[in-house]
């Protein structure tokens, strides 16, 4: 079924100003794309070429560009936030079409479900756990003993969740992430051999979190890993034992979190960034792609950029050494 919208419903929602209210769009679509019932966003100076030729009905603007338009729009401070509160009228990936629980789908004792449940085929869901209401899960997904997960949470095809995980309401887990996995911890011996700790904690997800495919999260050693309300999360991230990431903070593909690193609220971390061990990181930093962290930062609002153009080795050891006896460092 068509979705349609009035411009004056699409205003309220983003608190803009529409040059008329009742014209209709049916669709959210980009400059190119666009048809002559699509609502599409201007949100980058580079793109105001592409208005003489878009089709789109709407567009969503800033008041500064509107001498670039003539033609029907919807006047906001951030177009591209507004772009991502409309999307979500026009997005059916995650609407529950679905009820009921699967003939294949395994459920353990005592384990209980909320209403409204919608789980397909060969789940596995252990003993003990405690489901909310309206909860998606896909196929083949693992869920271990005493596992708690809050309402309206979708877990995509292939997920594991490991024993005595609790995720919170709203929560996203894509496909194939992993949730509690063993932490990685491991003692010398005198020996020269390696002595396994046994990773005892568990991982605790607060609402409203997006965690991507192929993401992995590991259990804590004795202590939780926490994931606070509002984080969104990536592709491909992984967050070792005793992490604890801050509220609101939202991380790019492939970062990297050594164990009991400590992010705050709002932070910013871009693709490839790797935390070291034990780093604690204050609130509303911004980490730049591929950055590595190998100490704490303190102050808050900073950003971080430590990518440095490839060289051949033998250039780079010696600005290495340039750039130590420049700084005083031995």
């Amino acid at each position: 079924m068509v979705k349609e919208y009035k411009c004056s419903e699409l205003a309220e929602l983003v608190n803009g100003k529409a040059s008329s209210n009742n014209i209709v769009i049916d669709n959210i679509s980009s400059l190119e794309s666009a048809n002559d019932s699509s609502i599409s966003f201007l949100s980058d100076a580079s793109y105001i070429p592409k208005l003489s030729d878009t089709k789109s009905k709407v567009i969503l603007i800033k008041q500064d560009d509107l001498k670039y338009w003539d033609k029907d729009y919807i006047v906001v401070k951030n177009p591209y936030l507004a772009f991502s509160k409309i999307a979500t009228l026009f997005d059916s990936q995650n609407e529950q079409t679905n009820q009921g629980i699967h003939s294949s789908v395994v459920i353990g004792k005592d384990a209980k479900i909320g209403q409204n449940a919608y789980i397909a085929a060969n789940t596995v869901i252990g003993e003990g756990c405690l489901l909310g209401k309206n909860i998606q899960i896909g196929p083949n997904v693992s869920i271990g003993h005493d596992v708690a997960i809050g309402n309206n949470t979708i877990i995509h095809a292939n997920v594991s969740i490991e024993n005595k995980v609790k995720i919170g309401n709203n929560c996203v887990l894509f496909s194939g992430s992993r949730i509690g996995t063993d932490g990685f911890g491991y003692a010398p011996d005198s020996d020269g051999s390696w002595s396994k700790i046994p990773q005892t904690g568990s991982v605790v997800i607060e609402d409203n979190v997006d965690i991507g495919a192929n993401t992995t999260i590991d259990c804590g050693a004795i202590d939780d890993t926490t994931i606070k309300t509002g984080v969104k999360i990536d592709n491909l991230v992984h967050i070792a034992h005793n992490c604890i990431i801050g509220e609101g903070t939202i991380i790019a593909a492939m970062a990297g979190f050594a164990g009991s690193s400590k992010i705050g609220k709002h932070c910013m971390i871009g693709g490839g960034a790797r935390i070291g061990p034990n780093i604690s990181i204050a609130d509303k930093t911004v980490i730049s792609p591929t950055t590595p962290i190998a100490r704490s930062i303190k102050k808050e609002g900073q950003r971080f950029t430590g990518a440095v153009p490839p060289l051949n080795h033998k250039d780079w050891l010696k600005f290495a050494v340039k750039f130590m006896l420049k700084k005083g460092m031995k």
